[in-house]
């Protein structure tokens, strides 16, 4: 049973919530599919994702999780979360949208239900530094008890050394709304954040505060309402240094494997530092990556986590075996300057391999393909014995350079789309809602939209299978005359080019984001 300080800040922390809801998005790095593709990089299947138990728990109006429940009718997936206002707008969503795979529950991690049962993949994103250390407990518990044997979670927090900056911006916006409070100013929600951020563009201003804090602090001012609140004015808001987390994993007999962000687990750092490391941190994993935050400053993190009797299974190295590697699947579009040669994060390709590999992804996009496949068509092209694919496709995966998957996917080419039906509510719902409460996003994460263009959801929902690219211009043509449908366009180019323009776009959304699949 949760002691009563704790119970009354359950409280606080619902109302706020309940107050000022969030808007629910779709996160990439916490999804099932992203887990599984970490994993199996180094070495550990975990379980099947068509058929999995999935556990978010705060999972606000449910929109990171109704993406998988729609692509995966077979899986079965919950959301808990303190907010019943969240809740019940959420379950009305799923209930919309005809699902049945999924639901949603009013729920207190404390006092979670053991009948639930076991879950193959468990979320936790923006929950952990948000809340006291016995319900952080009780998170952890959850995960301990209710993830399957070789099952992942997903845990996301606030670190330092990199939050110890943004400290200062909590702390100067905490301190200016107690001083006008104490002069009988009237604080509430919405004026906090807005003398909040008035604090912070002064200190911008004028503080001599080094330029890394200043640059941090600044781009506070540019985040929704609702984020400042929660980030920034929660009355718990505990960052760990991961060794800190770590130690709370093995208490509960957990383990903390890779961050989602792989670049956060291998950095790209020099041979020396590597060395250095290597030298005083031997095979502790952990100790090497609390170094990288130190170098790095890092101030968030989302960890995989899994069971500690499973850590023999895994393969916790940078040096990825050939044979995990085969089996990932990626795919990138790319184009190249004028020049001829690709860039990437502003910087010119020019080596030959890399840029051939580049190549291939552009020719086979959207579809993927395995590294190991790729590895073949770069030795038939370049006809040498040997080759660095694999090194490369490792640094391309880091880097975030392409898009990395653990199952094939094939794009379906129809001269008349046809979108999938379980996709019919789910765009129905954006088109009639115009304050959607949770994003529209792909079932994995990479697309996601707070603010959809209506005229373009419009056009995906003419895609049912009978009707041609030119068959829908022609709709499209006599909707705008009859004034059903807007269409803007800029100097220079006529309504028939931008309906077109339109078409074609819409047209390459659904097929790389397989809503025909």
């Amino acid at each position: 049973m949760a002691n009563k300080e704790t119970l009354e800040n359950v409280k606080i922390v619902q109302k706020s919530y309940d107050d000022a809801p969030y808007k629910s998005k779709t996160f990439y790095y916490t999804q099932p599919g992203r887990q599984q593709m970490v994993l199996k990089l180094l070495g550990f299947k975990t379980p099947d994702l068509e058929k999995a138990r999935v556990l978010e728990i705060g999972c606000s109006f449910g929109g990171n999780v109704i993406p998988f429940a729609l692509e995966n009718p077979k899986a079965e997936v919950v959301g808990i979360d303190l907010s019943s206002v969240q809740i019940e707008e959420g379950n009305r969503i799923i209930e919309y949208l005809g699902l049945e795979n999924i639901r949603l529950v009013h729920q207190n991690v404390l006092e979670f239900d053991e009948k639930l049962g076991k879950f193959d993949y468990i979320i936790c994103h923006g929950v952990f530094s948000w809340v006291n250390e016995e319900v952080q407990r009780g998170i952890l518990n959850v995960i301990k008890n209710h993830l399957s044997e070789n099952g992942s979670a997903i845990l996301s927090y606030n670190t330092y050394p990199g939050w110890k900056n943004l400290e200062v911006a909590r702390d100067v916006m905490l301190f200016r709304d107690e001083m006008l409070k104490n002069r009988g100013e009237q604080i509430n929600e919405s004026n906090a954040v807005k003398y909040g951020r008035g604090a912070i563009e002064f200190l911008s201003q004028f503080s001599i505060l080094n330029e890394k804090i200043k640059e941090g602090i600044t781009g506070i001012t540019e985040k929704d309402d609702y984020y400042i609140l929660h980030e920034y004015f929660e009355e718990n808001n505990k960052p760990l240094y991961l060794y800190e987390f770590n130690k709370m994993l093995l208490e509960h007999g957990l383990i903390h494997v890779v961050d989602s962000d792989l670049m956060k687990t291998f950095p790209n750092i020099s041979n020396e530092i590597e060395e250095k490391l290597t030298a005083e941190c031997g095979n502790d994993n952990v100790a090497k990556e609390q170094y990288y935050d130190f170098l790095l400053d890092r101030q968030f993190r989302i960890s995989i986590v899994t069971h500690e009797a499973n850590k023999e299974k895994i393969n916790i190295s940078k040096d990825i075996r050939i044979t995990d590697l085969k089996e990932i699947e990626l795919r990138g579009k790319y184009e190249k300057n004028k020049d001829g040669f690709y860039t990437i994060e502003n910087n010119e390709i020019k080596d030959e391999e890399v840029s051939l590999i580049l190549d291939i992804l552009s020719e086979n996009y959207p579809n993927t393909i395995t590294i190991d496949e790729l590895e073949k068509k770069v030795r038939e092209r370049n006809k040498l014995e040997n080759n660095t694919v694999y090194a490369n496709a490792v640094y391309l995966m880091y880097g975030k350079l392409v898009e990395a998957y653990s199952n094939k996917l094939t794009v379906k080419k129809e001269e008349k789309v046809k979108i999938n039906p379980k996709y019919k509510n789910y765009l129905n719902y954006f088109i009639t809602n115009s304050n959607p409460v949770i994003a529209f996003a792909s079932y994995q994460g990479t697309v996601n939209y707070d603010v959809i263009n209506p005229v373009m959801l419009s056009i995906i929902t003419l895609f049912d299978g009978t009707k041609t690219d030119e068959d829908i211009f022609n709709i499209l043509l006599e909707k705008e005359k009859e004034g059903e449908v807007v269409i803007s366009c800029e100097e220079g180019s006529s309504k028939e080019e931008v309906i077109r323009n339109n078409i074609e776009i819409c047209r390459n959304f659904v097929e790389i984001n397989f809503l025909n699949k």
